[in-house]
């Protein structure tokens, strides 16, 4: 027989890179980075406050904490709290940023003080329930009173559960929203009442969650026909959601009503890249210029290659290419206030983008740029 030979075409860029450096216009240079781990650890998750401190969540379930001042990371501390299970997601609190909650597929919830060394100060846990159920996800709202946990099925059921952050019993909990594991948690940003869940059943739930019953919470569910990776508040209406299959979707999560859908091929044509098999998406987040910016790379060669694209007018703009990039991306984090990106992934790298674009005219600029320099040198009522 015949020897069969793969004449499939590599990923490779469409345009020429003169054109590709002019079309990529917002750019971006590598403030630092740092090798976070020489064992072969990956990072699962990422987040950080207005004081720039991260934390990141490695594949050997610790965490680890550092500080961005003075062009550096800086380690605070590294903390094990979910030896025995997968640990699956880390939130800072939006109201201390040395408070940071953790969960895993434990059935717990922990909450760390990342001061004197780091301690868990609060565990969060039903005692009197027999079954345990594994949380993929958390967040916590905006005024860092309610935390809610979202669960793998188990026995037929979905759990959302509700915690108040000064105690460690559950205050409630939905469990007849969906119907698979629940892979997002998103409070709004602004009003603590909006919560937004995501789940492997293709449905992203709407809730209001100071009405007496789930039945009455849900506002909306609204059918993404696809399994749910991330979910991120653009704005006080909007949702962001990238599904398992790295298509990306745009909804008003007020008004229930889908803003755009754009499939894999068609971020893989922004982005400049003939191959839509290796694009994969990482997350979206609203720029300091007030842009609608969807992160996305391929998979191809060394993986090296990440860019960004903006939704002006309902479509996908070129917006930035980050060039130094070195690994597969899982994981981002956004500040406008500093128009600083995380990025953190498979090779255990987590690296610090800063805007290299700033005009010295410009008051508001100029305080950028110097920031930027400094761097540089129930069913049950939940509550």
């Amino acid at each position: 027989m015949a020897d069969i030979v793969d004449n499939e075409e590599n990923d490779r860029d469409t345009v020429e890179p003169e054109e590709l450096e002019q079309m990529f216009s917002k750019k971006y240079k590598i403030v630092t980075e740092h090798a976070v781990s020489l064992l072969h650890s990956y990072i699962h998750r990422l987040d950080g406050t207005k004081s720039l401190n991260l934390a990141i969540s490695l594949s050997d379930n610790s965490i680890e904490i550092y500080k961005l001042s003075d062009s550096s990371l800086h380690q605070v501390c590294r903390l094990h709290g979910h030896k025995e299970a997968t640990l699956t997601q880390v939130v800072f609190s939006p109201k201390e940023d040395n408070l940071l909650y953790s969960t895993g597929l434990d059935g717990l919830v922990k909450l760390w003080d990342i001061r004197a060394g780091g301690s868990c100060v609060l565990e969060y846990k039903d005692e009197e329930e027999e079954i345990l159920r594994p949380y993929e996800c958390m967040d916590v709202s905006c005024n860092g009173i309610v935390l809610c946990t979202g669960s793998q099925l188990v026995d037929d059921d979905a759990y959302l559960v509700f915690f108040d952050q000064r105690k460690p019993k559950p205050l409630g909990g939905y469990w007849n929203s969906h119907t698979d594991d629940v892979t997002q948690i998103k409070f709004h940003p602004t009003r603590m009442e909006i919560l937004v869940s995501g789940s492997l059943d293709g449905l992203i739930n709407v809730y209001n969650i100071v009405e007496e019953t789930e039945e009455d919470a849900l506002l909306y569910s609204l059918n993404v026909e696809n399994s749910i990776d991330t979910l991120s508040w653009l704005d006080g209406e909007h949702v962001g959601c990238v599904t398992q299959s790295n298509d990306y979707q745009l909804w008003n999560a007020i008004s229930g009503d889908i803003v755009k859908e754009y499939e894999r091929d068609k971020v893989s044509r922004s982005i400049k890249r003939s191959k839509e098999d290796d694009c994969y998406l990482v997350d979206s987040f609203t720029s300091a210029e007030g842009r609608r910016v969807l992160l996305a790379g391929s998979h191809a060669g060394s993986g090296d290659v990440l860019r960004s694209v903006a939704v002006v007018d309902k479509k996908l703009q070129p917006c930035s290419n980050f060039k130094d990039n070195k690994q597969v991306v899982r994981s981002c984090w956004y500040s406008a206030q500093h128009d600083i990106l995380v990025t953190s992934g498979e090779s255990g790298i987590l690296s610090v983008w800063g805007d290299c674009q700033s005009e010295p005219e410009a008051p508001e600029v100029r305080k950028l740029t110097d920031s930027l320099s400094k761097l540089q040198d129930g069913r049950h009522k939940p509550y």
